[in-house]
Formats: structure tokens, sequence, C-alpha cells
């Protein structure tokens, strides 16, 4: 199993005010590689709730390189991969939402949300919440701090994969009816928990059904 893991954190509630990315990098279900980015976020405002949840200050990224300024080094981590994140819908949305402010043209991959896939996964879970989930797994990290989310989501998915001997996450996406994401230049088609039914199949389930009412119909008739 081959995938990144990723997670973003931000200075206040827009999608834009990235101020760290955690990142995971697994290869034959081995984790090769954890970093943590501190990003400089443009305009550089802090809002104290966020400041709260991740401990990240403004003193702490004044200094550093702005998202652009990193993109090529971030880049090759989410080109032509499979990603992964817990809550993807936000750091999917937090990653295209950064690049259409500084007019980068987006990367071309696609995503699985370990969020939808653990609902799935382990149904009889009172929560699917990252420290809920990896508490209940076994797995112990420093919940909001991007680079521990990362690899917290990265052993999460390395564990259903064991627990139900996946050997992909384009196969786990299949195993459990689920629609992987994908984002490329222009487009970005989220991931969804439930596989959308072909229409051919729908059809033809409708006329089987109606065929079978008819043929009911019939014999109700001749008795």
């Amino acid at each position: 199993m081959n995938f990144t893991a990723i997670d973003f954190e931000t200075a206040t509630s827009s999608f834009t005010s990235v101020c760290s990315l955690g990142i995971c990098v697994v290869e034959n279900n081995k984790i090769i590689e954890r970093k943590e980015l501190f990003i400089r976020p443009e305009p550089l405002e802090f809002n104290e709730y966020n400041i709260k949840i991740h401990g990240i200050p403004p003193a702490m990224v004044e200094d550093k390189p702005t998202f652009d300024e990193y993109w090529g080094e971030i880049r090759p981590y989410i080109e032509g991969k499979t990603v992964i994140a817990h809550n993807a819908s936000f750091d999917i949305r937090v990653l295209c939402s950064m690049l259409d402010m500084y007019g980068i043209p987006y990367p071309a991959f696609e995503y699985l949300c370990t969020v939808k896939l653990s609902q799935k996964a382990y149904p009889e879970l009172p929560s699917h919440k990252l420290n809920k989930l990896c508490s209940a797994l076994g797995i112990r990290f420093h919940h909001h701090d991007a680079c521990d989310d990362a690899y917290a989501c990265a052993m999460a998915m390395l564990r259903i994969a064991d627990d139900y001997s996946l050997t992909s996450v384009k196969n786990a996406a299949e195993h459990f009816e689920m629609e992987i994401g994908s984002v490329y230049p222009g487009y970005h088609f989220p991931c969804k928990k439930n596989k959308k039914k072909e229409k051919s199949e729908t059809k033809k389930k409708s006329q089987r059904t109606a065929s079978a009412r008819v043929t009911r119909g019939a014999a109700v008739r001749a008795k």
C-alpha cells in the first residue's frame, strides 16, 4: 500500500489561512517519511480559537515561507500520488483554496477520506473523530499537531488495510463501495462515502421490479 497522508492547520476560519502542513509518506505498507512545514499565512492574522487548538502563534511562522514559496517542495508529495486525509473535504478544500489564491494549477491526484472509510470499517464505534478513532485502535499521537495528525491518519489507514486484507487505497474504496475523489487541473471531484450506482444497473433493477409486479398481477388475475 502506497499513499501520502496530509493534514492542514489554519490560522483562522479561512481556508486560505494555512499555517502548518503535516505530511506522512507510506510505501509498501511502511512509513518512510514524516515532516511538518510551518507556513506564513497571508495576511498574517490568527484568531485565539485556532491558536488554542493547534498551539501555533503568529511568532512561530512570521519568518517562514508562504504557501506559494513552499509549493515546489510540497508538490512532489501530492502530484500523481494517492492522498488520504481525515475529513478530507476540509484538507482538500484548503489545498485547492490555497492553489486558487496563488493562481497555481491543480496537480493531478486521487484521494480518500479516512473519516468516511473508518465509518464503514468500524460502524460500531460511537465516534470517528481522529482522536476517538485512534484511541479505539491503540494509536498514540498528539492531536492537532499537523505532523502527528498525518501520522495518525496513515496508521489508521494501515490498520484498516490489515484488518480487511486490503492491498491499496483504491482497493479499500472498492471493498467498501466508496467513490474515490480526484483532483486535476481545473477540476475537483469529491470523495463519497457511498459509490453512485450506475444508471444502467438502476434501470435494469427497475425493469426487473416492474416485470415482477406484472407477473404477480397476472397470477392474481388468473386466480
